[in-house]
């Protein structure tokens, strides 16, 4: 298509400066404003070569360039040449292109690659809150990205299903047992139970008496006498344990539901334990591990003085051995290429020593590993949310407010007459926008910049929100609806007169950047470049919208052009979404 066409072009320009450049694609690029043109060539890396400044370059280059099939003009902005391309040419190739796919094909890495992208990582017997949906969005968009690049991904979660924060729980559970679990809502909660026990253990250093901190010391020994009870599997504290585990993984799984969330392979802390403990004999015979002040420990110099502790004293194994166990299971048993880590920013330090400890244990694909850290969830303020002094916002209330939100607007407008939704996909128009509400919020962010929840910015409709960008595809959706005319991408396209002002090319353009960008999103790990594409998007089609007519266009011809563009534009942006987790709505 165009990027094609501009790239053989230059190498005919500039052949005898090809070893100098390169890959030429590399510098193209999309001007800021369509009316400058629909590819810009950067002319900077030519200035050593040829001796002049970049902007001599980009004049006499675009001087020469002929006008020819899908390029219709050249012109020379500074230090770069935006080529223009012939609009009903460009149409014709991107409504082809779109059809046969060929278009998001663009995105896919040259080398497939086997990936295993590790994310959400629920803790039983905690509640399941806002928080850890940004990780939920995140992983899930990323499997998504990845599989678009053409590897093979496989999506796995890690429950943390054991330790001593589930036998604090359980330990408050068997001290009050007048209070019984709800029917519903029973991981929020062993939450609160968790959040109770936590409460009545942890030791205030500043107003804590001595009498107190013993009294809690005391508490504390009896919840890891509950742990010990969970490892030996004594009979009344492991029929606890399994009924209550379950009660989380029930939920859980009903969340991965709501939210279309879908994992390959399961992982349980409570399972790694006995391989933890056999691998750091194995590698201590090795000499890769070493005893250390009666702890064992995995010395990292030079690329760190701090060592990785892998037993402690006391013979108890650590998260960093639990993981270094798993890490094994997944080499040995998947033959991944690369493993894809999806959790917070504050467990930096860990993954960094988990990473160098798997390089001493001759892992060579330690190097291929990576942590995609993510900053906070934040609430207005910002406040920081926590499961342990319960502080956040469980998710079935998170839910239930957005829903209820989404419900109310549409009742506002069905009121007002201005409603489409049929009855019957009424629930499911619900849920479908809330669920682009809440993914919308999480991945428009950056992964480096903390999100902050505010319910009312993430769904309003004519906001930069996940609602307001289905509510544009459903207006697209409803333009053909009530032309009840049938578009075929693959037709053709001869010149078509009125067609091709800015805002009609920059639709076409943002349809062309797709490709790169989710080739982007999957280099930064970060599915915001692809947010922000679709809101972009959905802003440049509002402005068409309401300056172009289409079912009522001058000729038959623009009118036809309009809707292929529309058509096409659906294509790309439910592309887009769903590399987002968000599925479309036809009505609002």
């Amino acid at each position: 298509m165009l990027r094609a066409a501009v790239i053989d072009l230059l190498r005919d320009l500039l052949a005898e400066h090809l070893e100098t450049l390169g890959d030429v694609g590399r510098f193209l690029s999309h001007p800021p404003d369509p009316s400058m043109g629909d590819l810009a060539f950067g002319c900077f890396p030519l200035a050593k070569a040829m001796r002049r400044s970049p902007n001599q370059i980009a004049e006499d280059l675009a001087a020469r360039v002929e006008p020819a099939g899908l390029i219709e003009a050249a012109e020379a902005a500074g230090p770069y040449v935006n080529f223009r391309a012939d609009p009903s040419a460009l149409l014709d190739g991107v409504a082809r292109a779109v059809a046969d796919r060929s278009l998001f094909a663009q995105a896919q890495a040259e080398v497939s690659e086997r990936v295993m992208i590790e994310f959400s990582q629920p803790n039983t017997h905690k509640t399941f809150h806002v928080g850890h949906l940004r990780n939920v969005a995140l992983g899930d968009s990323l499997v998504r990205i990845h599989r678009a690049r053409g590897h093979h991904v496989i999506a796995a979660n890690y429950y943390g299903d054991f330790g001593l924060d589930v036998a604090k729980c359980l330990w408050w559970l068997r001290t009050h047992p007048e209070r019984t679990a709800p029917p519903t809502g029973r991981t929020h909660f062993l939450g609160a139970a968790y959040v109770a026990a936590n409460g009545q253990i942890k030791v205030d250093h500043k107003a804590d008496s001595d009498e107190v901190k013993a009294a809690k010391a005391a508490k504390l020994d009896e919840a890891r006498q509950i742990l010990h009870g969970m490892e030996s599997q004594q009979p009344e504290v492991w029929a606890l344990y399994q009924e209550t585990r379950q009660w989380c993984l029930d939920e859980f799984a009903e969340v991965y539901q709501w939210l279309d969330v879908h994992f390959d392979v399961d992982y349980f802390e409570s399972q790694v334990e006995e391989p933890a403990s056999a691998l750091v004999d194995e590698y201590m015979s090795h000499g890769v591990f070493e005893k250390s002040e009666g702890a064992v420990i995995c010395r990292l110099e030079p690329d760190s003085d701090t060592p990785a502790l892998v037993r402690k004293s006391d013979g108890t194994s650590l998260y960093l051995t639990w993981d270094l166990a798993l890490a094994k299971h997944k080499f040995d048993d998947y033959d991944i290429e690369r493993s894809v880590y999806v959790v917070g920013s504050e467990q930096r330090f860990h993954f960094t020593q988990l990473f160098l400890t798997l390089g001493r244990m001759g892992y060579a694909r330690a190097k291929d590993c990576r942590h995609v850290a993510y900053e906070l969830v934040m609430l207005p303020g910002p406040k920081k949310m926590s499961s342990r002094d319960g502080t956040a916002i469980p998710l079935h209330e998170l839910r239930a407010a957005v829903e209820g939100a989404i419900d109310a607007k549409l009742l506002e407008a069905e009121a007002a007459r201005t409603s489409r939704v049929p009855a019957a996909a009424r629930d499911e128009t619900v849920h479908r926008l809330a669920v682009a509400c809440l993914k919308y919020g999480m991945l428009s962010v950056s992964v480096n910049k903390s999100v902050i929840f505010d319910l009312d910015d993430w769904v309003n409709f004519q906001g930069n929100s996940g609602a307001y960008l289905l509510y544009s595809l459903a207006r697209i959706r409803s333009i053909f609806r009530a032309g009840d005319e049938d578009v075929v991408l693959a037709d053709g396209f001869p010149t078509i007169q009125g067609f091709g002002a800015d805002l009609e090319r920059g639709l076409l353009s943002q349809i062309l950047k797709l490709p790169a960008v989710v080739a982007r999103a999957e280099g930064a790990a970060d599915p915001s470049p692809i947010a922000n594409w679709a809101y972009d998007t959905a802003q440049a089609f509002s402005k068409f919208y309401n300056v172009h007519k289409v079912l009522e266009a001058e000729t038959a011809e623009l009118r036809r052009a309009r809707l292929t563009l529309l058509r096409a534009l659906d294509e790309a942006m439910t592309e887009g979404l769903g590399l987002l987790g968000i599925t479309p709505v036809d009505a609002m």
